[in-house]
């Protein structure tokens, strides 16, 4: 996890070069778990949501898998407070999207995740996050 955060910090630092007029103070990191169906393992995750418009991020999960670093990103939609949550990301190497929705409720969001492949959805696990 130390390599995730260096990432994490890194992109955050990187921010106000790359995003624009939008400083690392405007993003928001939650944090939280996930559960890849197959191994049904709770692991940890970091979520950084950068405001890209009315309820619209800019999003990057920061993951380890099978020992392996991870940093999957794309866009969501919604509150990260209180009710919907979805988004969509892809790999690093774009060749992978997967799909998440959920809800927040009192500060805590409990959702699913999903691989899109060939225009089917297949369930892979579920997420839950917090600030």
């Amino acid at each position: 996890m130390k390599k995730v955060s260096l990432l994490l910090a890194v992109a955050v630092l990187l921010l106000p070069t790359f995003g624009g007029q939008l400083g690392a103070d405007e993003a928001t990191t939650l944090t939280g778990e996930y559960v890849w169906n197959r191994q049904d393992v709770p692991t940890e995750i970091e979520a950084v949501f950068t405001p890209a418009g009315d309820a619209k991020w800019d999003v990057s999960f920061h993951f380890d898998f099978r020992n392996e670093g991870h940093i999957y990103t794309g866009t969501a939609e919604g509150s990260l407070t209180e009710g919907s949550l979805k988004g969509e990301v892809r790999n690093e190497n774009k060749k992978r999207t997967f799909i998440f929705s959920g809800e927040f409720s009192d500060g805590v969001f409990n959702g699913t995740h999903a691989e899109l492949r060939d225009g089917k959805k297949t369930d892979t696990g579920t997420i839950k996050l917090s600030s």
